[in-house]
């Protein structure tokens, strides 16, 4: 009995087509460019507990152990006061509060003013002309930058405990750990086909069409890249008046190679459709 070629051929298997994935992009506040604090916070609170928490003022207690000598008649050697303050300059709980408020201005100062590539250029120029001015001077009337340098800086002495440098830290981490919970009540997913808008408690969607799509990359703070290599996304979209700003990008290059990627298979896919189109 012949068998049916029909009934003997097996069909072919179904391939399931899976969903792209697209991009998902999240922005966030200037708060988070702060974690270079956090880490000083946790470094200067373990050295503290590695000095035994020594906060003392080094110069009371040299007076303190002066006025007890003088008071038993035993004789007393009073060092110089320009030396008793860079002693305690150089003391270690003032040296690890010194990393602490550094880094912490320079935080400040990244959260408060942008820095374009040509300012930080710009600003480095400005620096060594100074320095190298200050030198010249230092050379022509001969004279010592090093002594007013050291009466300056000897009347500095900040410090801290552990515990407050271990609070800042926990406090810091708790608004990083509210800041990555909250990040999807507001973000965007560009699919090949459409983007999505999703933002609000409720998880509130609004789409825009891909046809078209054009995005610009922009690096306002080169301090802000160097730390997170954040920037700026700009997408503009067809029949839509105001383009889409998202700020604060973080790893902006992969969102770049990725959008790139996206744009190139939707424009091969916009061509090949319409080349079926043509008689």
């Amino acid at each position: 009995m012949a068998s049916d070629p029909k009934a003997a051929s097996t069909p072919p298997s179904t391939q399931v087509k899976q969903r792209d994935p697209g991009i998902r992009i999240f922005t966030y506040p200037k708060l988070i460019f702060i974690f270079p604090t956090m880490i000083a916070a946790l470094i200067c609170g373990i050295g503290m507990e590695l000095i035994g928490d020594r906060t003392s003022d080094p110069i009371k207690l040299e007076k303190a152990e002066v006025a007890a000598k003088e008071a038993k008649g035993e004789p007393v050697a009073v060092p110089a006061a320009v030396t008793l303050k860079h002693e305690r300059f150089m003391t270690s709980q003032n040296l690890l509060g010194i990393l602490f408020l550094g880094i912490f201005t320079f935080n400040l100062l990244i959260m408060a003013i942008d820095f374009p590539r040509f300012t930080v250029v710009a600003i480095v120029l400005l620096v060594l002309l100074g320095l190298f001015f200050l030198l010249w001077i230092a050379a022509y009337f001969d004279a010592d930058l090093l002594k007013p340098a050291r009466v300056l800086v000897g009347g500095i002495y900040v410090v801290a405990n552990s515990g407050f440098y271990f609070m800042v830290a926990a406090i810091l981490a708790l608004n990083f750990a509210v800041i990555y919970v909250t990040r999807y009540l507001d973000y965007w997913e560009i699919l090949p086909n459409e983007i999505l808008h999703h933002h609000g408690p409720l998880s509130d969607l609004e789409r825009y069409p891909t046809l078209n799509l054009k995005f610009d990359k922009e690096i306002p703070d080169v301090f802000e890249f160097l730390l997170l290599g954040a920037g700026k996304i700009v997408l503009h979209v067809t029949e839509e008046r105001k383009a889409i700003v998202m700020e604060n990008v973080l790893f902006i290059n992969a969102k770049e190679e990725g959008l790139k990627r996206m744009m190139s298979r939707l424009e091969v896919r916009v061509t090949t459709d319409q080349e079926v189109s043509q008689p």
